[in-house]
């Protein structure tokens, strides 16, 4: 009976690993049957919102940097660095929903055409 339990609860943690985060159902239940299913969805959040950038987050930064450049605070070099290691450092499974979601920054001019370019090739791995 405990056995039953314990494997309903991998289950579950394989179902939210699937339903909330669009990762695999199977892989995540039997991660956390082997690991323990508290250490594994501990793991799966750490991966989820920490290691992986958000959209939200990725359009705050650039918005604050782009402010800080057109109010004179850095210089145009400054800018571009800062720019080009946010898209370096931009790591998401969901990358068309990434795309779409940043599309409004490029419709304010804040990427250019160049920098949509580079978030594909950090997305798609395209060095």
């Amino acid at each position: 009976m405990v056995w039953i339990a314990f494997g309903i609860i991998c289950m579950f943690v394989g179902l939210i690993a699937y339903k909330k985060f669009n990762r695999s159902f199977w892989i995540w239940s039997f991660a956390a049957f082997f690991f323990s299913p508290l250490f594994t969805l501990l793991f799966l959040l750490l991966l989820e919102y920490v290691i992986n950038t958000t959209p939200e987050s990725f359009s705050r930064k650039m918005l604050d940097l782009h402010k800080l450049y057109k109010n004179g605070m850095i210089s145009q070099e400054e800018y571009e660095y800062q720019k080009n290691v946010l898209i370096a450092k931009i790591r998401t499974p969901h990358k068309e929903e990434f795309l779409a979601k940043i599309t409004p920054l490029v419709q304010n001019g804040v990427l250019n055409q160049d920098d949509v370019e580079n978030i594909k090739r950090s997305l798609y791995g395209l060095h």
